[in-house]
């Protein structure tokens, strides 16, 4: 809906100013919303802060959105974790939908997704998975060791970057900072406070993670 428009929104609960409805998320989000559509229904309109969202409960409400009327959806926000990690929103997984993205899209699927390419990799997801058997649990830590030889045809989990800290190391807390809750990115006017530090951490980061890749860049 462009800005100035009215409209009816779906039943939902009443937000606080400033806050909207996130005091009532609690520390397990997705159970929280599922007690609130119990009460409000399959669609409802909450806020995130002073951002609007729509919580989607059922399959035919979500077979709507997500199949019927893709395109009206398939946008992505604008957030910290895309801005300070994914080169202001470059990385696929951040890329607002447009051409851009279809043309990463496009890339992914002709350079990595092909049959061909899948088939070249069977040696190498048999080797991993024969690791993973052996040691299960030692495993479990190590989940980017066959990304990163299908991407730079080398492991680097136990690689030192910048300041002695191990890539699996950088890579899991950038993994755990993408999925952080960053108050700024529903509580807008706070963006000139990094209140909870956040964005000095996906910062740094960012800059040891960038000059690692481009050493990875430089090896090849």
């Amino acid at each position: 809906k462009r800005p100035g428009e009215h409209g009816t929104f779906p039943p939902g609960p009443h937000p606080w100013h400033l806050l909207g409805n996130l005091h009532q998320l609690g520390e397990l989000p997705h159970q929280s919303l599922a007690a609130l559509a119990n009460k409000y229904g399959p669609l409802m309109f909450i806020r995130l802060g002073s951002i609007p969202a729509i919580v989607v409960s059922s399959p035919a409400m979500a077979k709507e959105f997500l199949k019927t009327h893709d395109l009206f959806f398939a946008n992505r926000p604008s957030v910290s974790a895309g801005k300070y990690l994914a080169y202001e929103g470059k990385g696929m997984g951040y890329a607002p939908y447009g051409d851009y993205w279809r043309q990463m899209k496009r890339l992914c699927t002709l350079e990595l997704l092909t049959p061909k390419r899948t088939e070249s990799f069977i040696s190498l997801r048999e080797e991993e998975v024969a690791t993973m058997i052996r040691s299960i649990w030692n495993e479990s830590e190590q989940g980017t060791r066959c990304v990163s030889r299908m991407s730079a045809g080398r492991t680097f989990s136990d690689q030192e970057l910048s300041g002695g800290r191990k890539f699996k190391e950088i890579l899991g807390e950038m993994m755990a900072l993408a999925g952080a809750f960053v108050v700024v990115d529903f509580i807008p006017l706070l963006k000139y406070i990094d209140l909870q530090g956040l964005r000095r951490r996906m910062k740094s980061l960012h800059q040891i993670y960038d000059e690692f890749t481009e050493k990875v860049i430089d090896y090849h």
